[in-house]
């Protein structure tokens, strides 16, 4: 007697990864019977679950139970049944055979049952495999054997893959969604049918869902005839590697499958290992890549490779960067080839990340350049990040070296330009947040207030990020000391001001900015204080909002009179409608040339001080107009632009 009773339960556990499915099970099963050179092979699925209904429609998904397949193959003749009962055999090798896809049905299933009909010794043989497999408990029947048929019945599944009785329900079952089914089947196996059809043999899959009493198939003529690219990889000690690209570009509405192969099957997708790539509307495609090197990589369940992302090592001296760089390029080519429409598609994408991202320009690779109407926008920009990041660090390691080199210096002010872009950008987007604030006539003022300064802080200098100022006027970053929502005592204590003979000491403006009024003197100061007022005009009377105006006035006298200060200015930002405009022309506002409605101003002669009131509308298209000076020169000078130029040109 030669059993295998501790070793399969070992190799179950320990070589077989839990993350496998009934899935891995039904391309386990057809590979095999497809090595075994069956033609025709047939999958049959059950459930035994119950469907609901509510007398129009089922109620819920069906999940397989048993998985049965037949097919005409070989079956266990002495020399398969010989390589069975060997763990890790050698037979068969050369179609990819790792010897352990048996035991992925023992981490799903209890047994796999196998009942094989032979013709040609007229005998039907039968074994259970399970973890108590005996190598001697072949049963052999004679009997008359028309054709070859070989069933393998899965029925009963373990507790780790279905539990019902427990508590903590386990259910990993699949949905018995035929198509679906066949869909990823299919891909999976699309390399070993496209192996065998190449070499003359022509196979046959059917899919039958018992409970549904429905059917589907995979035909000879659902394998694609591709074309072949082979390229090279070559490592940091030298070492070149050859890979072998399969591809077909096809002029009809689809989508692209591209994989990484091993031994003649699909492993995984191009973006599980971070090339997203896409075909245009119009296009669909295939991409298979092979190589002997994915075959010695490739892990036991054919769902992985031992392969890392960037870094290598004695075992492993090739990345997936450096697999997919060498790729891209070749890729690149053949869409070229195969999609007319290929440098337009390209340019669109270019000028979609221009507008989203102008300060990473410099730091997109030019592969993606050359095809970045085929690859995800959203991978572009992360890449260029990084590098945009790395292009940082490099220039503040730099920063305390005492000579540069030109490369340093162009890289130093290549990355402040950036740098500059960056935040241009990143106003852009502060602009639409307060047009849409506005847009819906906001009520809560603090959520506004906190765009232009955060609510009861202060500061002495200016950084980006750190405030959007700007919004009010581009000089008013040049602050010495700027404080939101502080009581006036705090302010002119904060700026070393006499606080004596003022009442209102309490009261809070809104902002209240200083700058240094000569660089000469520094101790003297202007200031500018500003107000900001809801601006949902339907539930403020133009009276309330006017109430602003006097405000100011209080404030702009507390401030004025103290020694320090030689001018301040007062700004009310608010909505302005008819009604509002009306009273201020009636008090004396004069109304000043804006991008939107005017900016209404007066000089108080008596107080020896000017107001400003100002639209929240005007305040953003005066904001949006300067920030679009820059932003028009940023694209006028980017690499971007100028491909974008040429690419057109040529197109």
């Amino acid at each position: 007697m030669s059993q295998m009773l501790a070793e399969i339960s070992r190799i179950v556990t320990e070589d077989i990864s839990n993350r496998v499915t009934q899935y891995d099970v039904l391309f386990e099963a057809i590979t095999n019977s497809i090595h075994a050179n069956a033609t025709s092979i047939k999958c049959y699925l059950n459930s035994n679950d119950s469907q609901l209904s509510d007398d129009t429609k089922e109620i819920g998904s069906i999940r397989v139970d048993t998985i049965r397949i037949i097919d005409n193959g070989d079956g266990l003749t002495d020399e398969n049944y010989k390589s069975f009962s060997k763990y890790r055999t050698e037979f068969k090798k050369a179609l990819g055979c790792k010897g352990v896809g048996r035991f992925v049905f023992l981490k799903v299933y209890d047994s796999a049952n196998f009942t094989s009909k032979i013709k040609a010794i007229q005998e039907q043989r039968t074994i259970k495999f399970d973890f108590n497999f005996d190598t001697e408990n072949l049963e052999k029947e004679s009997v008359k054997v028309l054709e070859n048929e070989t069933e393998i019945v899965l029925s009963k599944l373990t507790k780790q893959y279905y539990d019902s009785e427990n508590d903590k329900k386990q259910d990993r079952r699949i949905e018995l969604d035929l198509h679906s089914i066949r869909e990823k089947v299919l891909m999976n196996l699309i390399p070993t049918l496209f192996f065998y059809k190449q070499n003359g043999t022509n196979i046959t899959i059917d899919f039958v869902d018992e409970f549904h009493n429905l059917s589907v198939q995979i035909k000879p003529d659902d394998i694609p005839s591709f074309l072949k690219k082979p390229f090279e990889v070559k490592n940091s000690d030298g070492n070149i590697f050859k890979f072998l690209l399969n591809y077909k570009i096809e002029n009809t509405n689809g989508s692209l499958y591209a994989y990484y192969c091993a031994n003649n099957r699909t492993v995984c997708q191009f973006e599980d290992k971070d090339f997203k790539i896409s075909m245009p509307y119009g296009y669909s495609g295939f991409m298979l890549l092979e190589s002997e090197y994915f075959n010695q990589k490739v892990n036991n369940e054919r769902n992985d490779f031992d392969i890392y992302p960037v870094k290598t090592d004695i075992f492993s001296t090739l990345s997936w960067e450096m697999i997919n760089t060498e790729l891209k390029k070749h890729f690149s080519d053949l869409v070229k080839e195969g999609v007319p429409e290929t440098k337009k598609i390209n340019s669109e994408k270019i000028q979609q990340i221009q507008e989203e991202r102008p300060y990473l320009v410099q730091y997109i690779e030019e592969e993606d350049i050359e095809m970045a109407g085929f690859l995800d926008k959203r991978a572009i920009i992360e890449k260029a990040k990084k590098r945009f990041d790395v292009a940082k660090e490099k220039v503040l390691t730099n920063a305390g070296k005492e000579e540069f080199s030109d490369e340093e210096l162009n890289e130093a002010i290549q990355l402040a330009q950036n740098e500059l872009v960056s935040y241009i950008n990143d106003r852009v987007i502060v602009i639409e947040k307060l047009k849409n604030l506005v847009d819906k006539s906001e009520r809560v003022e603090s959520i506004i207030h906190n765009l232009f300064m955060e609510k009861y802080t202060k500061d002495d200098y200016f950084s980006v990020g750190k405030n959007n100022l700007w919004l009010l006027d581009d000089r008013f970053t040049t602050y010495s000391y700027a404080a939101s929502d502080k009581r006036i005592v705090d302010v002119l204590t904060d700026i070393k001001e006499s606080i004596e003979d003022i009442d209102i000491l309490k009261d809070k403006p809104d902002l209240s900015l200083f700058f240094s009024h000569n660089p000469n003197n520094p101790e003297r100061l202007k200031s500018v204080l500003v107000e900001i007022k809801p601006f949902d005009f339907s539930s403020k009377s133009d009276r309330k909002k006017f109430n602003g105006v006097q405000q100011l006035i209080d404030y702009v006298n507390a401030f004025k009179t103290r020694e320090k200060i030689e001018e301040v200015y007062g700004y009310l930002i608010t909505d302005v409608d008819e009604k509002l405009a009306a009273r201020l022309a009636g008090d004396g506002y004069t109304p000043l040339f804006s991008t939107d409605s005017p900016i209404y101003h007066r000089y108080y002669n008596n107080y020896g001080i000017s107001i400003y009131v100002v639209s929240a509308k005007t305040l953003i298209y005066d904001a949006e107009s300067r920030n679009k000076v820059f932003l028009d020169i940023i694209r006028k000078q980017t690499k971007l632009n100028r491909l974008i130029q040429k690419t057109e040109a040529v197109g």
